[in-house]
């Protein structure tokens, strides 16, 4: 008894310690939020293992719209992903990871249009909303989503000794009062709580950790409902739910350690508790049910939660000192974005661009000329404006785009195929995609490199012009094309411009200026750097003579 009346002690101590803590974290959270508002993010690697659990849970890898592995991986998005993130909530992050992956477009979902401008124009709104999703942390939504799925919990046939178990430790503690040797029963009795507490970990794997979760998100929702100028029906939708989700909030309390995080001395003896008397076992057992019937309201308020983090990520996004636009969509047969640039590149220079339905662009140049950034750049600004009505440029005007590239030339290890064969299936896959009727901007880099320049010109004409079949008429794609081969260039001259980054050699070096130019180029920088390095006049000569007849023929 003594015990018991220590550890409640130890309890109360605890909780009137944690009020005041955090009270003072309140007011330091306020003031990082105001910091935060519109400041760059560093350029690094995303480094979050569960940032994909909503994309899987709610679309899936095999979602027709997704923007495929190899896209992703070409567009670098997720170091894209970490430089745009201004989330605050685990929750927050996998939303914004699945609007990017699943290629949603912003409009599909009222609470980000919404939230977005409200936040952008009256900042106590925003920090209404800020700052209750800063105190969650980001954390909260880690290996949440498995617990939405209405088979979460699976309650096996030995799972009754729980309950049984919590009310023998309690009769074993009464029992002291009139015998001490029931001293012996209690400890007994925690060696075997503690042996069946193991053994539902094991037999559970990864189910206690989210469940812990369940009272913080769903009171963080109800904090978040009862802001002011929130849209009626959006909050009146979620203050249902959180009245739904009521009977989870109860037992979560048990295996919860929001309520009482103070600090080590409060954890401990919580866990103590937990222990002796199995309650997040228990709390488990009785939560199947619950969890059956209320996965969908729980999915719910969880995707919720990420899109208004998400929509005030956004707002911060816009308010970066750096060009950010909000498109201007119209049903159009084209699109054009002014001074777009690359957010991975620390000086980017800015290029203009045309996307016109049923026709391509071709890019010429020299290496590190500028032709894979310019087409990466364009690519990024139409998943970004697609995805987060936000576009890294001055201006996006007309239609939307989905994005399919092949960029990137790497080898498939694990299925043991070269690089030819990887870009072959990615070929004969886009020329697939071709047929579909939703807009789609095709991203391609050398086009079968590697291969001899005959085979390459006459298979590269043909996927070009294959990717604008206008066979059922004009095709509603737009395709970008990065080449050395010049000769593309006059073989596509009907549906391809020409347009080219310029170089040129300075003191026996190459100077890039990275802007778009119209035309295809011409400019000889292999010769140049030939002479430059002192090869003679007369090689010089020669193949200046060799190059002019080439280009002749």
């Amino acid at each position: 008894m003594i015990a018991v009346s220590l550890i409640a002690a130890v309890l109360l101590v605890g909780t009137a310690t944690g009020f005041w803590q955090k009270a003072r974290a309140r007011r330091a959270s306020l003031t990082a939020v105001r910091a935060d508002w519109g400041r760059v993010r560093p350029i690094e690697r995303l480094d979050d293992h569960t940032v994909d659990e909503a994309w899987l849970a709610l679309d899936g890898a095999a979602a027709r719209d997704a923007l495929d592995d190899r896209t992703w991986a070409d567009l670098d998005l997720d170091r894209v992903l970490a430089s745009i993130d201004h989330t605050r909530t685990g929750f927050g992050r996998q939303l914004l990871y699945r609007q990017l992956r699943s290629a949603r477009a912003w409009s599909a979902s009222s609470t980000l249009h919404t939230i977005a401008e409200r936040s952008t124009k009256d900042a106590s709104f925003r920090e209404a909303l800020a700052l209750p999703l800063l105190l969650a942390g980001q954390r909260l939504g880690h290996g949440f989503w498995r617990i939405t799925r209405p088979d979460a919990v699976t309650v096996r046939w030995w799972y009754v000794v729980f309950p049984v178990l919590a009310v023998l430790m309690l009769c074993a503690l009464l029992a002291i009062f009139f015998d001490p040797r029931a001293v012996l029963a209690v400890a007994l009795l925690a060696v075997i709580n503690m042996g069946a507490r193991v053994a539902a970990s094991w037999q559970v794997p990864g189910l206690l950790v989210p469940m812990q979760q369940l009272g913080a998100t769903i009171a963080l929702a109800e904090r978040l409902a009862a802001v002011d100028e929130l849209p009626p029906d959006q909050a009146r939708q979620m203050q249902q739910h959180v009245a739904q989700l009521a009977p989870l909030r109860r037992i979560s309390w048990w295996v919860s350690r929001d309520a009482l995080s103070a600090g080590e001395l409060t954890a401990g003896a919580w866990e103590y508790l937990n222990l002796m008397f199995l309650l997040d076992a228990n709390a488990l057992l009785l939560s199947a049910r619950h969890l059956r019937r209320l996965s969908q309201p729980l999915r719910d308020v969880a995707v919720w939660i990420g899109e208004v983090d998400m929509a005030l990520s956004v707002a911060s996004l816009r308010a970066e000192p750096r060009f950010w636009c909000t498109p201007q969509w119209a049903q159009a047969s084209s699109a054009r974005v002014c001074s777009a640039w690359h957010p991975l590149v620390d000086a980017p220079v800015a290029n203009d661009g045309e996307l016109r339905m049923g026709a391509g662009l071709i890019i010429t140049g020299a290496n590190m000329s500028g032709k894979s950034t310019y087409l990466r750049t364009l690519g990024l600004a139409a998943v970004l404006a697609r995805t987060l009505d936000t576009c890294p440029a001055t201006s996006w005007t007309g239609a939307a785009f989905q994005v399919r590239s092949l960029i990137g030339r790497n080898d498939d290890l694990a299925t043991g195929k070269s690089y030819y064969q990887v870009e072959a299936e990615g070929v004969v896959e886009m020329l697939r995609q071709a047929q579909s009727s939703v807009p789609t901007l095709f991203l391609l880099d050398e086009l079968l490199r590697g291969t001899n320049t005959v085979e390459r010109l006459a298979a590269g004409e043909a996927v070009l012009r294959g990717l604008l079949d206008a066979t059922n008429g004009v095709s509603p794609h737009m395709v970008v094309v990065a080449t050395h081969d010049g000769e593309l260039v006059s073989m596509l001259h009907d549906l391809y411009t020409p347009v080219h980054f310029r170089e040129t050699v300075i003191a026996g070096a190459l100077h890039f200026d990275f802007k778009r130019h119209e035309g295809p180029a011409t400019t000889r920088t292999a010769i140049a750097l030939l002479q430059a390095a002192g090869a003679s006049d007369a090689v010089v000569a020669m193949a200046r003579r060799t190059a002019d007849q080439l280009d002749g023929s």
